[in-house]
């Protein structure tokens, strides 16, 4: 268990493996572990996998203060700076996501390529969305109460109708208990204010964006604005599935992202991630 310092917080990240290094991005409320399947995937194809918990969430300290997505772009960069690594790969997922994408706008010589996988450019439209969040955050059912309201849109049926999905919703509950309302409620202000549709023309770094087809949170067309709006990206949507499509499709993920990195476009670019 490993933690880095920045903005004065303790935040926990995990490596794993070795080689070109790629960055996973959890998603809002999750946890870094969560990409299980990526990380063996990735690791066991010769990546080095970089795997951080959110400030305000899984094993990192609490935020108290409104913490928005550039704040929690830059934790990313400050984490690669203790690590003594230039760029890498980013993939993120929803919240993840977005927190790619800032990256590749705010700090594009740290991004030598980039996944966005059921995210979207903007939060515009969001507020009242966010502002329900917030007091299912701070009433009396908390994080927990949140996580069994929206269990069923963030996967599709069959995964959590499996072992699996019993299995991830119960790992998920158990780290949400070590995560306070006020904290999650902090981050869910600041994403509000997300918007890279401005900066994302500028974005030089070969780029694949991945949806889930039957994704309830994010719908294809809103992630597909992330591929029309960043010059040469590419758009994949996997069938059946759900916003988490990391986890309930991980075989079709996988296959997407490994053919990506493997791409002599993008190998090229992440030789110096090596270290």
């Amino acid at each position: 268990m490993a933690f880095y310092r920045s903005k004065g917080l303790n935040l926990h990240y995990e490596v794993a493996g070795a080689g070109p290094t790629v960055l996973l991005v959890h998603g809002f409320t999750n946890f870094g572990l969560v990409w299980g399947p990526q990380i063996a995937a990735l690791a066991y194809s010769g990546y080095r996998v970089i795997v951080p918990d959110l400030a305000g969430h899984g094993l990192s300290a609490p935020v108290e203060a409104v913490t928005d997505v550039p704040a929690l772009a830059s934790d990313m960069v400050a984490l690669l700076d203790v690590l003594g690594i230039g760029r890498v790969a980013v993939c993120g997922l929803s919240l993840g996501g977005m927190v790619a994408q800032q990256m590749a706008v705010d700090h594009p010589q740290r991004v030598a390529a980039l996944v966005v996988a059921d995210s979207r450019a903007d939060n515009s439209g969001m507020q009242p969305m966010v502002e329900r969040w917030i007091a299912e955050f701070e009433g009396p059912g908390g994080p927990l109460g949140r996580l069994d309201k929206t269990y069923p849109m963030l996967l599709n049926e069959a995964y959590r109708s499996s072992v699996s999905g019993q299995a991830t919703l119960d790992l998920w509950r158990l780290v949400l208990l070590q995560v306070t309302g006020r904290s999650l409620a902090s981050v869910a202000q600041g994403m509000l204010g997300f918007d890279v549709t401005a900066g994302l023309p500028t974005v030089d770094a070969p780029t694949l964006v991945i949806s889930g087809e039957e994704d309830r949170l994010i719908p294809p067309a809103l992630s597909r604005r992330s591929a029309e709006l960043i010059r040469g990206a590419r758009f994949e949507i996997i069938p059946e599935a759900g916003h988490i499509s990391s986890l309930d499709s991980a075989a079709a993920f996988n296959q997407l992202l490994l053919a990506f990195l493997a791409d002599p476009a993008v190998a090229s670019r992440l030789t110096n991630t090596i270290g």
